[in-house]
């Protein structure tokens, strides 16, 4: 349980956490010297149950508002503290503000230095607290009068604040993520980190990675609430001690992650909310200031449905960041003028890759209207049966901090088929699976229909007809895996319906059967369409015809116009040419051209034509005068098209 302090500067809240933990939470010398808090401290104290409350004590100066920020991250509850002899002030309502945009939970109130003023004083100021919370979701919070000087009220204030650790609940998500607010060096073991646990566990000998460096660091020793532990949970505050990483490599501001989550982003989709009494609109194009964690970054604000944000509108919008943060969906964000005097807006991450183009469309804003909700489950849920493409769900475990298996479970009702698509696994709903059938299935009937001499269509010409818009590899798994079940069948590269075939005619049929074995009995070196043609007394026309029907449907490879090879020869020769990589290494014009007993025109021919069906891949490089070639050779490509 971690609890934060927020207000206006002398009014009290580092004497009001030494009173209610006995800590004094300033530790620097400049802090005691000026007597007031210029970084976050820190200090602990035990609820009756042997548990540990934390308490972030912030800085309530206006030049250290980012601080403020940055203390709040990971906060489970607010204590903002009101001076009785001032009231409210600038940056009790510019802290209430940021409390209420971050999402903190909940929020207590308390009067202190209740004993330099009167009752008539303190009614007053009460009137008024209450009044300024009317105007956030904060109206409920109870107020306590208390004075850290006398003592006064301070056990009822800390009964009531341990009683709240008992009902806290706890944070969500599966991997680890940890928010950096301190570094430092820990002689003789490493490099020390502090930061509020936002999510998942940690224990010692983790291997976890850094945000801003992408640093691979082991954790060596873990202290949590102000005692050696060997784990830590979300809703606590620890220290780590770190191996395998150099004090200069990691900041504040830094995350420390579950390698799992360790993506990071420069653009999201998110969306604003701006407080009705805030002091100025927000424009599509602005640069702010983005507070994200225990950091901030400029940002530009691209506005996705309106103009212009106005105070108590909500919006969505699109986030262009300066440099990459690791986001998670759900994460709340702070934004603030780019002269970091006033806190403009908040701000709730919805996606964490959106698209550049088309993001302004109806379709689009459907979407994050469909993500934008409390659960992460019911989120992905409304966007896979809204989507028109497939759903990136391992992208969308990661993104919403949910280990992949865990989320599949919970999503397998409404999940009707998966592909791997490069280590990641895509998700169709039921009805894009059906309108994706129904659309292949009419493409290849209408093409059979009116080209029924033709095999089939290429796995990418099919694709460019029926949905130009889905990726080559998820359309090419897709494929086949609808081969594996029998929807669709192939010959050679060729995809068509089960139930077609071309037929050769009864004349076709039998000059097939003559001319068949001459190209067998050419072998390496196959004759050409008019020596064909003479030796089975046929025209060229009618040879030339059939070698072509023939080569659509892979049973005859085509070199250069008029040669064809069959495919046992071209078997033959693809095995030839991986016995000359596993020899050599590579395989040369001369290698090519001895192997196979040819001419060096025909080698070339044959090697040229491999190469545009890829199988081979020639490499080439040209001295620097561009006189001569250094290098011509071949490697083989994609090995599986023959054999």
């Amino acid at each position: 349980m971690i609890i934060g302090t927020a207000g206006h500067i002398d009014h009290g809240k580092t004497s009001l956490v030494k009173a209610l933990t006995g800590v004094d939470a300033d530790r620097l010398p400049e802090e005691k010297k000026r007597g007031i808090t210029i970084e976050l401290g820190f200090a602990y104290a035990p609820t009756s149950s042997g548990e540990m409350i934390g308490f972030v004590d912030v800085p309530g100066h206006e030049k250290f508002v980012h601080t403020m920020a940055a203390g709040a991250c990971g906060m489970d509850h607010g204590l903002i503290v009101i001076a009785a002899d001032d009231g409210i002030m600038p940056q009790t309502r510019e802290h209430l503000r940021i409390l209420d945009l971050l999402g903190i939970p909940g929020l207590t109130v308390a009067i202190n230095k209740s004993d330099l003023v009167d009752d008539d004083r303190l009614r007053q100021v009460q009137y008024e607290i209450k009044a300024e919370l009317a105007q956030s979701r904060f109206s409920t919070s109870p107020l306590f009068t208390v004075s850290s000087h006398t003592g006064a009220g301070i056990d009822s204030l800390r009964n009531h604040l341990f009683a709240i650790n008992r009902c806290a609940d706890k944070k969500s998500g599966d991997y680890f993520r940890l928010a950096v607010d301190r570094v430092f060096v820990v002689k003789g073991m490493g490099v020390g980190i502090t930061g509020a646990v936002i999510s998942g566990h940690v224990q010692v000998g983790d291997l976890l990675v850094t945000s801003g460096s992408n640093h691979r660091v082991k954790v060596r020793s873990i202290h949590a609430q102000n005692q050696s532990v060997e784990r830590a949970e979300a809703g606590s505050r620890c220290g780590i001690v770190l191996s395998g990483i150099e004090v200069k490599d990691i900041e504040r501001g830094e995350w420390l992650l579950s390698e799992e989550i360790s993506d990071s982003s420069k653009r999201i989709d998110c969306k604003l909310f701006m407080p009705a009494d805030s002091s100025r609109s927000l424009k599509d194009g602005e640069l702010v200031l983005l507070h994200h964690g225990t950091t901030h970054v400029s940002a530009r604000m691209i506005l996705l449905d309106a103009a212009e944000l106005l105070p108590g509108q909500t919006c969505k919008a699109q986030c262009v960041l300066s440099r990459a943060l690791p986001f998670c969906w759900g994460d709340r964000l702070v934004l603030r003028d780019g002269s970091a005097r006033h806190t403009l807006a908040g701000a709730r991450v919805l996606d964490t890759d959106p698209p550049v183009r088309g993001r302004k469309r109806s379709e689009r804003l459907s979407q994050l209207d469909a993500i934008d909700c409390a659960d992460s489950h019911d989120a992905i849920a409304a966007l896979l049966l809204m989507s028109d493409q497939p759903l990136n769900m391992t992208h969308w475990a990661h993104a919403t901090n949910q280990s992949f298996d865990s989320l599949k479970l919970i999503l397998k009702s409404r999940i009707a088929e998966s592909h791997i698509v490069d280590s990641q696994c895509f998700i169709c709903s039921q009805s894009f699976a059906d309108d994706l059938n129904l659309v292949v299935h009419r493409c290849l009937e209408k093409f059979h229909l009116s080209d029924p001499d033709e095999p089939g269509l290429g796995v990418e010409r099919l694709r460019r007809m029926c949905r130009p818009d889905l990726t080559q590899q998820f359309f090419h798994s897709w494929i086949k895996s609808r081969i594996e079940q029998g929807a669709v069948a192939t010959s050679g590269s060729f995809i068509h319906l089960p139930e077609h075939q071309v037929v050769l005619s009864e004349l076709e049929q039998s000059l097939w059967d003559k001319a068949y074995p001459v190209l067998l009995e050419g072998g390496f070196d196959a004759p050409w369409v008019r020596d064909v043609a003479h030796s089975i007394d046929a025209t060229e026309d009618a040879v030339r015809l059939l070698f072509r029907k023939q080569a659509r449907q892979s049973h005859l490879t085509q070199v250069v116009k008029d040669l064809f090879y069959p495919q046992a020869t071209m078997n033959r020769i693809a095995d030839t040419m991986q016995y000359l990589v596993s020899t050599h290494g590579f395989i040369t014009v001369v290698h090519f051209r001895d192997s196979l007993g040819i001419g060096r025109k025909r080698a070339i021919q044959i090697l040229e034509a491999l190469d545009r069906i890829g199988f081979s891949r020639r490499l080439i490089s040209v001295s620097r005068s561009a006189q001569t070639t250094d290098k011509d050779q071949r490697i083989i490509r994609n090995a599986n098209l023959f054999g």
